[in-house]
């Protein structure tokens, strides 16, 4: 299997056609999916003015679409909007990278927990059946449905973990580190792991074992991290300054 870590979406023209493909969007979603990702890929560089004309005529997108889209970006933390000056693009560094996937573990923490306490062989099942379509996509190098397959185990134990809100703020971190995942991809031997995390999850859910699950999830975002701050640090991403190696932006 081929290491997923080529660039995927990186000029104008293939961001606004990966947000095309992310089907139920309407049209802010789609608009705040294309923004995203250019800034994920360093098409609009930290501290850059994003201008509500220029990203219409970029990206043939709407202007209240873009408005709308801009609000959702800074809710995310992408971007800040200050009277008068509009959206400027924040800087995405190693503590912005490490903060994200700290709060998305321990959401998944709280749901697997809950999840455990209401547990069926019928939710057990349907985890177990989303690891063959993975591992079918990592086979066969699918490197869309490699991240689409991913989310959609992660998304189903957050579902069963039953709360709403950990649910929303979850799926809005997700998009950024998939953002940044689709740009630089797995490091060579990571999407194995991936698959042997995931059933060994399963098996402790299935145990009953709290302890366990914790743990694992723990083991699973760690890896995750590490491997993805490494793809970052070997992208050279286009913009200077875009990528901080150090927290402190130097």
């Amino acid at each position: 299997m081929g290491q997923v870590g080529e660039s995927i979406v990186r000029d104008g023209s293939d961001v606004a056609a990966y947000a095309a493909s992310r089907t139920g969007t309407n049209s802010v979603e789609h608009a705040a999916s294309v923004i995203r990702q250019a800034i994920l890929t360093g098409q609009f560089g930290p501290g850059q003015r994003i201008k509500v004309a220029d990203v219409a005529e970029r990206f043939d997108l709407g202007s209240m679409p873009i408005r709308e889209a801009l609000r959702k970006l800074e809710g995310e933390g992408l971007v800040e909007i200050e009277p008068n000056r509009g959206a400027t693009v924040i800087k995405i560094d190693r503590k912005f990278v490490t903060d994200l996937y700290e709060v998305r573990s321990e959401l998944q923490l709280l749901a697997v927990r809950r999840c455990i306490r209401t547990l069926t062989l019928s939710k057990l099942e349907h985890l177990e059946a989303l690891i063959g379509p993975l591992e079918s996509a990592i086979a066969k190098d699918e490197r869309d449905q490699i991240f689409v397959q991913t989310r959609r185990f992660h998304l189903a134990i957050m579902e069963f973990g039953g709360n709403a809100e950990a649910m929303r703020i979850f799926q809005r971190g997700w998009d950024l580190i998939d953002g940044l995942r689709r740009w630089v991809g797995y490091r060579s031997g990571r999407l194995p792991m991936v698959i042997k995390e995931s059933r060994i999850l399963i098996d402790a859910m299935r145990r009953q074992d709290v302890a366990a699950a914790e743990a694992i999830i723990r083991l699973h975002h760690n890896a995750g991290l590490e491997d993805l701050l490494s793809g970052l640090d070997e992208s050279h991403a286009p913009v200077p300054g875009y990528w901080a190696a150090q927290e402190t932006g130097t």
